[in-house]
């Protein structure tokens, strides 16, 4: 029973991170100005550092990553900061679970982080990216009264040929 009630879970989350990047793909051929606008996230291509807000739960999510331009297989860091919307304090006592995929090779990949301990409202998690692409990276923040799901884009850029 467990086992089908965490495939349930698995099905539901990969079917939202789907309609998300469906919603950002149309999101980015429509946006001209050269920064991606996704519900009540945004994010500057030249800068990389992405943010998202739910002013309802009174809450920011700040992403970027290291290095700025993620080489094939090299480890990467995905930095994450959670703050209040209003104070900018940072929040505590949470637990953070990201999710990065893509569909890179016409096929989707997923890969976890899961139950994260973020006892001071920044974290990072290193990852390999596989393929040249656009990425999506989600991450799930909660706490005693806050769930939240923020997505940010990654964009793995074509490699130089080596001399």
């Amino acid at each position: 029973m467990a086992s089908n009630k965490s495939t349930k879970a698995i099905a539901v989350l990969v079917a939202i991170i789907i309609t998300m990047m469906t919603t950002a793909s149309l999101a980015l051929l429509t946006n001209n100005n050269g920064a991606w606008a996704i519900s009540s996230s945004s994010s500057n291509i030249t800068t990389n550092t992405q943010s998202w807000t739910d002013p309802e739960q009174n809450l920011k999510i700040q992403f970027t990553y290291q290095p700025q331009k993620p080489v094939i297989d090299q480890p990467t860091e995905l930095k994450f900061t959670v703050q209040n919307l209003n104070t900018g304090q940072y929040l505590k006592n949470l637990v953070a679970n990201v999710l990065v995929t893509d569909n890179a090779s016409g096929q989707y990949r997923n890969y976890k982080f899961d139950n994260i301990v973020v006892p001071n409202g920044q974290f990072s998690v290193h990852y390999l990216f596989p393929d040249v692409g656009l990425y999506e990276v989600v991450t799930r923040i909660s706490a005693k009264d806050i769930a939240a799901l923020a997505p940010f884009k990654v964009v793995v850029p074509m490699q130089p040929i080596p001399p």
